[in-house]
């Protein structure tokens, strides 16, 4: 039984570091597996390569290769993986280089894949905070993720940062790149997949750790991700067939539900509530502006001043 485990990675080489260690431990608590990891570099600088060279000096129960991805996308370095795994014939793991594995993520992931092995299979990311939460969100919920019972299968996509794809996708599917540096691959992967009438089923066990660093913890970053992920979500949206009024309504629907948390959060007094009721603003006008931008880059080329709507 052979499997490929997948890290795509960019200018993170201290975590990098500490996730190699990691799935090493994985390794050999799973001694029944043909593991074969990839390090996907998606830095043009190539900073990753000098961490998984000495890594696979001293690593033998774990092959390991590297493998340079240009140009800059997670989409670009998804598929490189991809169309590695393929060359192996094996299935795949994705886990994200900013998260550390728990001692029974890997059998328990390798046990759903086994059990359901035509069904992508996807685990839990548990957020790690490295600093005090904010007081307008002091549970912790804007960052952490919907969980399900074992072996459900999901009825909504979730994300590729913990994920096992099942050779058939590994053989006949591929991220699409127009959502290269705007986020949202994995819904629109994941929608396509399930609208073909594949399965997504839950592993509840493999769990992953997320580092959420204190940057992460900011209103203004709230801001930014709501806008940003709203906007790739209309793409999606687009592209498997809603309509321009669908998309508006949903924004419609957004504005109204924001504005009525906003007076009532006004009204009591309650600036947490005020400031979360601000996140439906972001998730409208992200909305709207999905369907006039025909691409965007996150992370360059199209930037909102968030503090401009704090």
């Amino acid at each position: 039984m052979r499997c490929v485990i997948a890290v795509c990675t960019y200018r993170r080489p201290l975590l990098l570091n500490s996730l190699l260690e990691q799935l090493l431990d994985q390794a050999q608590r799973n001694l029944d597996l043909r593991l074969q990891l990839i390090v996907v570099d998606n830095d043009e600088a190539l900073s990753a390569r000098p961490v998984v060279e000495e890594f696979a000096r001293r690593s033998s129960p774990l092959i390991t290769e590297y493998v340079s991805a240009q140009p800059q996308g997670l989409v670009v370095a998804r598929n490189a993986a991809l169309e590695y795994a393929k060359s192996l014939g094996s299935p795949i793991i994705f886990i994200d280089d900013d998260e550390t594995p728990r001692d029974e993520w890997l059998s328990s992931i390798w046990a759903m894949h086994s059990a359901f092995p035509r069904d992508i299979v996807a685990g839990p990311v548990i957020p790690k905070f490295e600093s005090d939460l904010p007081n307008w969100c002091e549970d912790g919920s804007f960052w952490m993720r919907p969980t399900f019972a074992d072996a459900t299968p999901l009825t909504k996509p979730t994300g590729d940062g913990n994920i096992l794809y099942p050779i058939d996708l590994v053989n006949r599917w591929r991220y699409s790149l127009r959502f290269n540096t705007s986020g949202g691959q994995d819904t629109h992967l994941l929608r396509r997949w399930m609208e073909a009438g594949g399965v997504v089923r839950w592993s509840a066990r493999a769990e992953v750790d997320e580092i959420v660093p204190a940057g992460r913890l900011t209103f203004a970053y709230a801001l930014d991700r709501t806008y940003f992920s709203s906007l790739a979500y209309v793409w999606v949206d687009r592209e498997l067939g809603a309509t321009r009024w669908w998309t508006l309504l949903r924004s419609g629907r957004r504005y109204l539900i924001g504005g009525l948390d906003y007076a009532a959060a006004t009204l009591r007094q309650d600036w947490g509530r005020q400031r979360r009721a601000k996140l439906h603003f972001a998730s409208a006008r992200g909305t709207r502006h999905g369907l006039k931008l025909s691409s965007f880059d996150r992370y360059a080329d199209y930037q909102i001043d968030a503090a401009e709507h704090a």
